[in-house]
């Protein structure tokens, strides 16, 4: 309704000036302290060890540190190995970007008492990265469990490009060929003009291009502020099922191969492999929505993927839209996307209650 509200009371023109006014304030409250990543030729960027600094946006106001091995410091890790050694390796959700250091759930879980948990996780990394960094940490760390976080909401996507969608940094990426897996754009380069060829848009990389070019609903929303929030409050929901059945094959069959990568990685050292899955706050907020719609069909192709593989695999994503729904309490910053505190301590519960009941039924005999 806020849509109708601004066209009755400013006219076309006022609303879409005010809106374009508020977009533009949005991405300017958006301020963190330079300094918290780093070049890096092997893996793109990394977390620049000993860091500490502030984050502001419009939904918070926080500080981060980072360790001396450059990863997430929490204040509850212990500081001899305790229980199972379980590392956990994602993007900035499982980074926890928008929450204080003391707030991840790996820190909640290392409050738990019982085991110890290392957030290895890094902002904007993908299932490429990851893979890389699992293969060079687990020697160093040596833990008993290894976690991979999947965010659905572009790992997958990102897979497949030497630049992220919404990360202004060049980055390694595999391809697939008929031997397997080939690494290329190894040393990732830093200077700015091999940045200068951009990733394809959200949509034209989720439905392709001609999808887009077919779509005026989106190509409207390209073009101007009012349409964007017109389209996403009054727009007939779409079921992009078999578009993206066609388009995202090849991102999803190069997951599977990253994953055979790492699974074989964890094998070799011992390791125990599992797969949780996360997804944005469209997935649990706006149900039907193309962006809903294709982080369950991101999910899906995991969880395939993964029963494929015989790797345990959980959909941590159906969890926080349950308590969502029970509750109806947020569980996502509105406006910078990542979670929140709370969502932050259900995924916490959910990880944990899946820990206990893998581990009973080892032990059971």
């Amino acid at each position: 309704m806020l849509a109708v509200a601004l066209v009755l009371g400013m006219g076309l023109p006022g609303a879409e000036l005010m809106l374009r006014w508020r977009e533009a304030a949005l991405r300017a409250s958006d301020r963190p302290d330079p300094g918290m990543i780093q070049y890096d030729p092997q893996w793109g960027w990394r977390l620049t060890p000993g860091w500490t600094g502030a984050h502001h946006h419009r939904d918070f106001a926080l500080r981060y540190r980072i360790n001396e091995r450059g990863f997430r410091y929490d204040p509850a890790q212990p500081k001899q190995r305790r229980g199972r050694v379980v590392a956990v390796v994602g993007d900035s959700f499982a980074f926890g970007l928008g929450v204080n250091d003391e707030e991840t759930f790996t820190s909640l879980l290392n409050r738990r008492g019982s085991n110890t948990f290392l957030n290895l996780s890094v902002p904007g990394y993908s299932t490429d990265q990851e893979a890389l960094l699992i293969e060079a940490a687990l020697p160093e760390y040596r833990p008993d469990d290894l976690w991979l976080m999947v965010y659905v909401g572009n790992d997958l996507l990102d897979n497949q490009f030497a630049r992220p969608l919404q990360f202004h940094a060049a980055k390694p990426r595999f391809e697939r060929g008929p031997a397997g897996l080939v690494l290329q754009n190894v040393p990732a380069p830093s200077a700015t003009p091999a940045l200068r060829e951009p990733p394809p848009d959200l949509e034209t990389a989720v439905l392709g291009e001609e999808a887009v070019r077919a779509d005026w609903g989106v190509r409207l929303a390209r073009r101007w502020a009012l349409a964007r929030l017109l389209r996403s409050q009054f727009a007939r929901r779409t079921d992009y099922r078999a578009r993206l059945e066609a388009h995202l094959r090849p991102a999803t069959e190069l997951f599977a191969d990253l994953l055979a990568r790492i699974r074989e990685s964890t094998r070799r050292a011992g390791i125990e492999l599992r797969v949780f899955v996360l997804a944005g706050r469209s997935f649990v907020e706006e149900p039907g929505s193309l962006s809903a719609q294709y982080q369950q069909f991101f999910a899906e192709s995991v969880l395939q993927a993964c029963r494929a593989q015989a790797v345990p695999a959980y959909h941590v994503a159906t969890e926080l839209a349950a308590e969502f729904q029970r509750r109806g309490e947020r569980l996502y910053h509105p406006h910078d996307g990542h979670l929140n505190r709370r969502g932050h301590e259900v995924v916490c519960r959910t990880v944990a209650e899946v820990l206990a009941t893998a581990h009973a039924a080892v032990s059971t005999p």
